[in-house]
């Protein structure tokens, strides 16, 4: 594979543009890393690209919700030199997006913004603007907390004292299952994407978006609408995604970024998957799970085979897809997909997890066997009662 480094210059001012392909590779957004070409040619040259083109008075406005909640969070922001941005652990592109597209708006302002993210933070989200920054900076005591896409504090992982020793939390997310746990909770379960709410906070505030920040957002609404795909996908998260296009997100480089950079162990680990599937209920339900040594043969990582469940959920007559991950000797995480007729969401909730009403896990305190045989005992109840 051929890398290029771009040094120098602004992020919202230069673009790395390969000769052979004419994809465009991060480098934009990062003056340390190198970044691999879509086709694999060495062979690139940089051109300057300006800033932000779209004026505000072009964007649609925020949410109302979002408007009137606006003020008091810019104040907590405002009062303070430096803002911690966590995720949630397990870390997927619409809490690292959000947290991301923060930090990049803020800190033109003259804000620091340690972004923070319970390790292991899963590599699959490397071509996100500013991924190397994650857990590079260690925040003061007593700065302000933003969490995103968190339903509450325990969902930060390793990062929970930090969530729950701060004087003023900032709880942004859109999950149903959310217990409005900090100071200022804005909570908007009708969001495609945290990372939507972000954005009308930005619109809000009438701060300049830079491109960086932009292209984390419409990751946020790429990842969590499954590609424009999921029922989730409203006009209005449509309307954000076109507004973040004109203001500098490159939905080709982010499209190829979260569904064409797998390496191959994750193709390796999706056959095994894939090989040992169980269908039941004339194929409406499908399951399948993946052992950490069939993990280590195939070369892939626990947070790898969470892009198998988007796999197992392309019959067209299932209603549910259920995908096993053992995490360790007593560990194992559950990835659920519906399809109409059962909540996701109401189902992980079951076994202490949550999500969304079609997307949806949790993670059992159980060996792999046990797990399966527990969480499937509650599966085919809810399956015969749809017969």
């Amino acid at each position: 594979m051929a890398w290029i480094t771009r040094k120098g210059s602004s992020a919202a001012s230069w673009v790395c543009v390969c000769r052979t392909c004419a994809s465009r590779p991060t480098c934009i957004f990062s003056s340390t890393r190198a970044w691999p070409t879509a086709c694999g040619s060495a062979s690139f040259y940089v051109k300057f690209r300006k800033g932000n083109q779209t004026p505000a008075a072009e964007l649609a406005p925020p949410r109302p919700e979002v408007a009137e909640l606006a003020p008091r969070i810019w104040q907590v922001i405002d009062d303070a030199p430096v803002v911690t941005a966590v995720t949630h652990k397990d870390a997927d592109g619409d809490t690292l997006g959000s947290a991301l597209a923060l930090a990049l708006a803020l800190e033109p302002i003259g804000k620091s913004v340690p972004v923070l993210s319970s390790p292991p933070v899963p590599g699959a989200w490397w071509f996100l603007p500013g991924f190397e920054r994650v857990n590079r900076q260690a925040p003061p005591r007593g700065t302000p907390v933003f969490i995103f896409d968190a339903s509450d504090a325990s969902r930060a992982g390793a990062f929970e004292p930090v969530v729950t020793q701060a004087r003023v939390v900032v709880n942004v997310d859109h999950h149903v299952s959310n217990t409005r746990f900090a100071t200022l909770n804005l909570v908007l379960t009708d969001a495609a994407s945290t990372g939507e709410l972000v954005y009308d906070l930005l619109k809000a505030w009438k701060i300049d978006i830079p491109p960086g920040a932009a292209s984390n957002l419409y990751a946020t609404i790429l990842s969590d609408t499954g590609g424009f795909r999921h029922e989730n996908t409203s006009a209005h998260a449509l309307r954000a995604a076109a507004e973040l296009v004109q203001l500098g997100a490159d939905p080709v480089m982010l499209a190829r970024g979260l569904f064409k950079s797998r390496p191959a162990s994750s193709l390796r680990m999706q056959g095994r998957i894939l090989q040992g599937l169980h269908y039941e209920f004339g194929d409406r339900l499908v399951w399948g799970s993946i052992s950490q040594s069939e993990l280590r043969d195939s070369g892939a990582t626990t947070d790898q085979a969470d892009s198998a469940i988007d796999q197992l959920n392309t019959l067209r007559d299932q209603e549910l897809a259920i995908l096993f991950k053992e995490a360790g000797p007593r560990v194992t995480k559950v990835s659920i997909r519906s399809r109409d007729r059962i909540d996701a969401a109401e189902l992980a909730a079951r076994f202490g997890g949550g999500g969304h009403k079609r997307a949806a896990g949790m993670e059992l305190a159980l060996p792999l066997k046990e797990a399966e045989a527990r969480v499937l005992a509650e599966v085919r109840g809810r399956m015969n009662d749809l017969e």
